[in-house]
């Protein structure tokens, strides 16, 4: 017997839960840092070569738009020549300058929210080129325009090019925070089939502190593409080299961070394509959508919405509702979008984004709480046919066929089943990872309070309190669940407490809030599942 314990079969129901548990945490773990971090262990390839040698020479390429980044005394020399006509407008939401310099956006504020240095939020803020400012394809200067002022946050700009005349109209709608934009072209010449484009700039913002395992959460800028249903997002905040990328047939364009963008959607007869550049070492970045029309017409129109502010799916489905997109709530967003939903009805009752994520929590927990049941239900039954597994292992121990056989008969007996305690398990991660994206993407919990030194939920707890409760509270956990691990499993477990706990260091504490609650009802309800009344699934 002695022999027989000191070297237990990989294959046993033991060993299969401990890897079972251990494996999931890791690759779940590993799957949202790939999905919320796309640069996440590895380099972004600077160049699509075969992309590359795809567009005409004579085209606008991404290297070309780079020139653009390169040093500020490049920019300066391919200023327009026209003296710069500007227009400001503000309001309670929002606050810019129009400059007749491709009728960009300078100085862009979001006066209604402000970052963790109590300072306007910023969107676009490169020095030199304009938030959606306009020029042809392949100039590295925007068009001048000839810009008037219908009424505040209404413009309509006139550039002539050869024979080639643009008119644009933009317009502020302060219902939205939106722009609608109209761009005409009147006898447009071969030259113009380079086609012409609208620009994002952004400067890469600079990253805070960070934790032993991820980059400081909120510092993360990304491009988000739209295309044929599915998306592509590209981490140009922590790239370790260029980016340099080209991708066609484009609907939505947004550059964004964690809580805020800026977005170009499309509503042209033509499709655009996208080029997009970042230059590491200048912490610039750039995309660019450019139009590229085939065949030339007497007049050509085209439409587009813009919008930078808060990535809020209210205000976003207000302006369109396929602007919702630029929320990646990952893989299970069919899931997080009801619970996001559910969880703006829970501060709509109680007033409080904390509270409502407690509310939000519970709810879920108790939704798959048949599963927990089963779960248990299924340890337990394991547990109760262990000695008998044992003695059949001991008296079959030569004849493996005829051990397996026994010991299947055994458990069907008993109702036990190895896996009965996993597959619960595996039923739950959709809803709970859709349910830590919900909280982590969700701008209404940027700067707001829960209760005493937690006054901001998008921000790391400042005393770790929290981080510290859920290891506290993980390991309680492990200590009344039932095991059939034998001690070296569970001294393998035992550490799961501690690597969690410095995973949520620097996450929000709205996310870090959310697994300590989970982490509590688990311990409730494991308590009461193990005394002899044990509570029945629906």
């Amino acid at each position: 017997m002695q022999q027989k314990n000191n070297n237990p079969s990989f294959f046993e129901p033991k060993t299969i839960i401990a890897v079972a548990t251990v494996a999931l945490v890791y690759f779940g773990w590993q799957t949202y840092l790939g999905k919320k971090y796309p640069s996440y262990g590895k380099a972004i390839n600077a160049t699509s070569e075969k992309k590359e040698a795809q567009t005409p020479a004579a085209t606008a390429t991404p290297a070309d738009t780079a020139k653009t980044l390169e040093t500020k005394s490049e920019v300066v020399a391919g200023a327009p020549v026209n003296p710069e006509q500007t227009f400001t407008f503000s309001n309670e939401k929002v606050a810019f300058t129009l400059t007749n310099h491709g009728m960009g956006l300078k100085n862009f504020t979001v006066n209604n929210y402000q970052d963790k240095e109590k300072n306007n939020i910023k969107l676009g803020t490169s020095e030199h080129t304009g938030l959606f400012e306009m020029r042809f394809a392949g100039d590295t200067k925007p068009l001048d325009f000839a810009v008037t002022e219908q009424a505040p946050g209404h413009y309509i700009g006139t550039a002539q090019v050869g024979t080639t005349v643009v008119k644009r109209e933009l317009k502020y709608n302060p219902e939205n925070s939106s722009f609608s934009n109209t761009v005409s072209i009147s006898n447009p010449t071969e030259d113009f089939k380079k086609g012409f484009s609208l620009l994002i700039p952004e400067a890469v913002t600079v990253q805070g502190s960070s934790s032993f395992f991820l980059p400081s959460y909120e510092h993360q800028d990304f491009f988000v593409v739209h295309t044929g249903g599915k998306h592509e997002t590209v981490n140009f905040s922590n790239a370790k080299e260029n980016v340099n990328q080209t991708i066609g047939g484009t609907s939505i364009i947004s550059v964004s961070s964690q809580y805020f963008a800026a977005a170009i959607l499309d509503k042209s007869e033509i499709i655009p394509e996208v080029n997009l550049s970042a230059q590491v070492a200048e912490k610039k970045a750039l995309a660019e959508l450019v139009y590229k029309p085939v065949q030339l017409k007497s007049e050509m129109i085209f439409s587009e919405i813009f919008y930078a502010g808060p990535k809020s799916i209210d205000a976003l489905k207000a302006v369109d509702p396929e602007l919702a997109q630029i929320i990646d709530l990952g893989f299970f967003g069919f899931i997080a979008r009801p619970l996001l939903y559910v969880m703006k009805a829970f501060h709509a009752m109680v007033g409080n984004w904390g509270f409502a994520i407690i509310l939000l929590t519970l709810l879920v927990r108790l939704v798959v709480l048949p599963f927990n049941i089963m779960s248990f239900k299924s340890m337990k039954a394991m547990q109760k046919v262990q000695p008998i597994i044992q003695s059949l292992r001991e008296k079959y121990k030569d004849d493996p066929m005829r051990l397996n056989q026994e010991m299947m008969s055994v458990m069907k007996q008993n109702g036990a089943n190895p896996m009965g305690g996993c597959l619960p398990m595996l039923l739950q991660i959709p809803i709970f990872f859709a349910l830590y994206r919900v909280i982590g993407s969700s701008v209404e919990l940027y700067n707001s309070p829960f209760v005493g030194w937690i006054h901001d939920l998008s921000a790391h707890d400042p005393f770790y309190v929290l981080p510290v409760l859920m290891s506290v509270f993980m390991f309680i956990q492990q200590k009344i669940t039932p095991s059939t691990m034998d001690p070296t499993q569970a001294k393998i477990m035992l550490f799961l407490p501690v690597v969690f706990s410095l995973f949520m260091l620097q996450l929000p504490a709205g996310l870090t809030l959310y697994m300590v609650v989970s982490t509590l009802f688990g311990i409730v309800q494991q308590w009461l599942i193990m005394r002899d009344r044990t509570p029945k699934a629906a």
